[in-house]
């Protein structure tokens, strides 16, 4: 066995332990419900019409975080800020059509934007942009920021063991 390939080996024997133990940020991964506890924007009154699609199924590799968030089917990416208690992730999706005030948009993009920070392993709370974009239609442009908590299965970090 050559030396480059026993280095490699040593390598990966010292560096596998560490790849199959815990994840190095203490929230879990799996399904949230985010529930908005303050509007700060909300140009067209669009919380009433996504609020039900406030869902978000959680994913973490390393520092790198992976989302599916339930408006438009819209996936994120981001990750952990160096802190390791808080996290970004960005997502969009382009020609969509969407009712927004009552009327039909034909929408370029919708985008979003989401900063958190744990709280415990089942809850982070944050905000989020949500950004309907229209070249076409001026009234189609909306913007919602909000609040919010997300909670993994009902399970508030009061409540967790």
């Amino acid at each position: 066995m050559s030396t480059l390939r026993r280095l490699c080996l040593a390598a990966l024997a010292l560096t596998a332990p560490s790849l199959a133990g815990c994840l190095p940020y203490s929230q879990n991964q799996g399904e949230y419900t985010l529930t908005p506890v303050e509007v700060l924007r909300d140009e067209c009154n669009l919380l009433p019409e996504v609020v039900g699609a406030f869902q978000l199924s959680l994913q973490i590799s390393g520092r790198v975080v992976r989302a599916d968030f339930g408006v438009q089917d819209m996936q994120l990416l981001g990750y952990f800020l160096e802190d390791g208690e808080a996290f970004t992730a960005d997502g969009s999706v382009a020609n969509v059509s969407t009712t927004t005030t009552g009327e039909e948009c034909l929408l370029d993009q919708v985008r979003l934007h989401l900063d958190a920070t744990t709280q415990c392993p089942t809850q982070f709370n944050g905000q989020l942009r949500l950004a309907y974009d229209s070249n076409g239609v001026a009234r189609c442009n909306c913007e919602l920021w909000v609040r919010f908590e997300g909670v993994q299965g009902n399970t508030r970090c009061e409540e967790s063991p």
